[in-house]
């Protein structure tokens, strides 16, 4: 935790200079993408391609796992065989710090920047981005394209409950939070030790002082903090604890696959968070290709890679692996979707939280 703020305030340094650097690069390339706007879409299509052409390369940075970082980049050019796409993947804050260090040093050789929720309004805010409006948006809510057009996000993170079939009947299991306080879960849950994508939804919904008492309630019942939801999620099949307070859904569905003895249970409210989100480079070499990959990313192609993996994409229509995870809304789960600035509004509450309760 000590580490995670350390980065954060140098990621913080690094945005104050970045904010305030411009180029004539960026302004180009934003009145680029507001001349393409202007055409048809079969012109705009080819004026890109034209260019892209010329260009012949791709490059980006991305935080989702490399197998699905691939996926994108060999579906892409499979459309685009005179584009050379290739990518470099890191985690989180550090992609991000490595990102405006190049930046602020003129050493940014990337076309598009892919990150998650949590740092999609910091990026924002530098002036890393430039404004791009795919037309591919229209497939998708409203809340999955920046109101500015300065990033897309292709998918949503849902947390769920889950339990160990074979310790639990289904008829015993716990059909949402406030039955976790029950006496019979005494020292059989657990929850991860940085559970940001439930946290986030659970402070959106209740605020801090009942968050703050729902998690320390937990722990007070028992319930173990592990580091990692993968390793939460094979410890719960093992038989470890019998209840996972707050799992990645895909995951577990997948461990189910291959023999996991698991279910999984949609509290109210079932966080869900906009994810994946990407923004070109307001500097970038290669524009045209950039803006193609972006149209790749949430055209069907992009958006069926994604949901290959298991993942729920964005797009409208698209299904997952995983019928648990399809028509979730129409079946009436209640999600409740926390965008980036909401994410931005309540991480100081989280941090606070995962400090003090979940980090020993």
């Amino acid at each position: 935790m000590a580490y995670r703020k350390l980065l954060a305030n140098a990621i913080y340094f690094l945005l104050v200079i970045c904010a305030v650097t411009s180029t004539a690069q960026s302004a180009s390339v934003e009145t680029l993408y507001n001349e393409i706007d202007k055409l048809p879409p079969p012109q705009r299509q080819k004026r890109l391609e034209d260019g892209a052409r010329k260009e012949g390369a791709f490059k980006f940075y991305g935080v989702p796992n490399a197998a699905l970082l691939s996926a994108y980049t060999i579906g892409f050019m499979k459309r685009y065989p005179f584009i050379k796409a290739e990518f470099w993947r890191g985690s989180g804050n550090k992609l991000v710090f490595r990102t405006l260090t190049e930046h602020r040093t003129g050493q940014l050789d990337t076309d598009a920047v892919l990150v998650g929720t949590e740092n999609a309004m910091t990026l924002k805010r530098s002036g890393i981005w430039v404004r791009y409006h795919s037309p591919e948006s229209v497939n998708f809510r409203k809340e999955f394209t920046d109101r500015d057009d300065y990033w897309h996000a292709d998918s949503l993170g849902v947390s769920t409950l889950a339990y160990n079939t074979k310790l639990v009947r289904r008829e015993e299991a716990p059909k949402g939070y406030e039955d976790l306080f029950d006496p019979k879960w005494k020292d059989n849950l657990s929850i991860d030790m940085e559970p940001e994508r439930a946290l986030a939804g659970w402070l959106t919904a209740w605020g801090e002082q009942k968050t703050r008492a729902f998690v320390e309630g937990l722990i007070k019942n028992g319930a173990v903090v592990r580091r990692g939801h993968t390793q939460q999620a094979q410890l719960m099949c093992a038989g470890e604890f019998k209840v996972a307070v707050e799992i990645y859904p895909d995951a577990i569905l997948r461990m189910k696959q291959e023999g996991c003895p698991s279910a999984i249970v949609f509290p109210h409210p079932t966080p869900a968070q906009i994810s994946g989100a990407i923004g070109i480079y307001a500097n970038t070499p290669r524009p045209h290709a950039a803006a193609l990959f972006i149209d790749f990313m949430m055209s069907s192609d992009g958006a069926k890679i994604l949901a290959s993996t298991g993942r729920l994409s964005g797009r409208k229509g698209v299904r997952s692996l995983y019928d648990e995870l399809n028509n979730l809304e129409e079946r009436g789960i209640p999600l409740l979707i926390v965008g980036p600035e909401q994410s931005e509004l309540v991480a100081k509450p989280m941090e606070k939280i995962m400090k003090e309760i979940l980090v020993p």
